[in-house]
């Protein structure tokens, strides 16, 4: 609103020159002051934006946007503008609130993301902490850890008893030969310190950083070489930042059929239905396949067997 109001100053300037009655023109020190707060606001309307698309953005995606965020509240604060100043202490105030419970979960989140791992946390954070900042980041990595231990620990668990009980089948078979290359093994030399997966994870390196990378893809594809660490980002990149998607999958509202749609057929209205996710999927740089899309069908209740407009598209 204050960005299209800004546009018309000229003409609320001039209505006041020529309409007598008109005597709650803004002034100028309230123009500079909409357009300061306007400008410092399109840094949320972007970030909102983002997040209030239908697209289900992962958690891995939420501790850049919150950082940005923090950041430039604290450069804010420090503004001449006293309007600006003044705003913004309660702004972080009320932030602080919120990002000392979430920024350990959301560092941890971001890790799984292969094009950032712990390298996001390490630029950030220091940049917000200056010199707490090691004392920060070993937080986010050593609560890391300790969940990858916890997920190691319960899936290892039906593996060992499986483990257990086939060594008890072999033992018969093989004798103490297995026992004396065992002791070969260990007289022969130290053995090798196994890294983990997390660490493995950890030492790759970073992809590049595209916009069409998929997350979630990379996941499934990886889960044979990481298989804790993918069911970790399978719980971790659920959480949703956005309740919007889960909004829109759920109401009625915008739903309604016009006057003029509802003569039509009932088939032609599913048509257009599922033509109007294509579209919005290729608009926003999403491949419209019939696969993909799954759009809803308004005869489903009905269970009448003809009436899919997807088959005859």
């Amino acid at each position: 609103m204050l960005r299209t109001t800004i546009k018309y100053k000229e003409v609320f300037n001039k209505l006041s020159l020529t309409d007598t009655n008109y005597k709650s023109y803004p002034t100028e020190e309230q123009w500079s002051n909409a357009e300061d707060v306007s400008d410092k606001l399109k840094l949320f309307y972007h970030i909102t934006e983002q997040f209030s698309e239908t697209q289900y953005p992962t958690s891995s995606q939420y501790f850049t946007k919150v950082c940005e965020i923090k950041l430039e509240l604290e450069a804010w604060v420090k503004e001449l503008n006293p309007l600006i100043s003044d705003m913004t202490s309660a702004m972080l105030l009320k932030f602080k609130k919120y990002w000392d419970g979430v920024h350990i979960l959301i560092g941890v989140a971001s890790i799984f993301d292969p094009r950032y791992k712990m390298r996001l946390v390490k630029f950030f954070i220091p940049l917000i902490y200056g010199e707490e900042a090691s004392t920060k980041i070993q937080e986010v990595r050593s609560n890391c850890y300790d969940l990858f231990q916890d997920y190691k620990s319960k899936l290892s668990a039906p593996h060992d008893s499986l483990a257990s009980s086939s060594s008890e089948v072999t033992s018969f078979t093989q004798g103490d030969r297995l026992s004396s290359f065992d002791r070969f093994v260990a007289s022969t030399g130290a053995t090798v310190e196994k890294r983990s997966e997390l660490d493995m994870y950890l030492e790759e390196d970073l992809l590049p950083r595209t916009p069409s990378f998929d997350n979630l893809s990379w996941w499934k594809t990886n889960g044979l070489k990481f298989p804790t660490l993918q069911k970790m980002a399978r719980d971790l990149l659920a959480i949703p930042v956005s309740s919007v998607a889960s909004e829109s999958a759920f109401t009625t509202s915008g739903r309604l059929i016009s006057p003029h749609r509802s003569r039509l057929h009932p088939t032609t209205l599913e048509a257009l239905m599922c033509a109007r996710t294509w579209l919005w999927n290729d608009l926003n740089g999403l491949t419209s396949t019939a696969d993909q899309v799954s759009c809803p069908t308004l005869l489903d209740e009905e269970d009448e067997p003809n009436s899919s407009g997807l088959s005859q598209l």
